[in-house]
């Protein structure tokens, strides 16, 4: 087995094992680890690389959030469209938590962190971040429709809404959903209400662009 198939098991195993508030121990050896099994991980493995954007600990993580009334999600879920379909679902269900909640403000510092890579590696001042476009689209966009940044992040850039609007609204919904899409305002109301997450998107964005000062 590659690193990245022993990964994806033991973030199966973490996911099952803390879904019941139990503790966990990864596995190391997997010598012994059944054919059935093992055919399922190349499976899973295989879906990942075709789609990186999908976090591996969250798609395991994401049927037992969305799905709170069942306990066990085998192997094999993971392999069909159900598995998809939560990791969809749990995305959406992000943007109705708190700003200040820890898992958030935990999003918008690995979506801060995306945005800086993506400036440095694209040779982009962060200042024109919300500005630039990956085959005539906002890139800002793909990353939301991606998961790569989300909505609290993007907020703290001033054209964020302005160029938003330049898109054509059934454009825009297709790319990020309509609940994204028509409730901007009530993120910006969320932010701008919040005591930790407004601060963290202001001082991070400052961050970012002196960085490339």
């Amino acid at each position: 087995m590659t690193l990245f198939e022993k990964h994806i098991y033991n973030n199966y195993l973490i996911a099952t094992r803390t879904s019941k508030n139990l503790p966990f121990k990864l596995r190391k050896n997997f010598d012994k680890l059944d054919d059935k099994n093992f055919v399922l991980i190349k499976k899973i493995a295989s879906f990942l690389r075709r789609f990186p954007h999908i976090k591996t600990e969250e798609f395991f993580k994401a049927p037992y959030v969305v799905y709170s009334d069942q306990d066990y999600f085998p192997l094999e879920y993971f392999t069909t469209l159900k598995a998809t379909k939560a990791y969809t679902l749990f995305q959406n269900k992000k943007l109705s938590m708190d700003p200040d909640s820890d898992e958030q403000l935990n999003n918008i510092k690995q979506s801060l962190v995306y945005i800086f890579n993506f400036c440095q590696k694209n040779q982009i001042n962060p200042k024109n971040y919300i500005n630039h476009k990956t085959n005539n689209q906002f890139s800002f966009l793909i990353h939301l429709k991606e998961h790569k940044v989300n909505v609290f992040s993007l907020l703290g850039f001033e054209n964020f809404e302005k160029n938003l609007k330049l898109v054509e609204s059934d454009v825009a919904k297709f790319i990020v959903g309509d609940d994204l899409f028509n409730n901007i305002s009530v993120f910006r109301t969320k932010l701008y209400s919040s005591k930790k997450a407004v601060k963290l998107v202001e001082l991070g964005i400052k961050k970012i662009i002196n960085k490339f000062a």
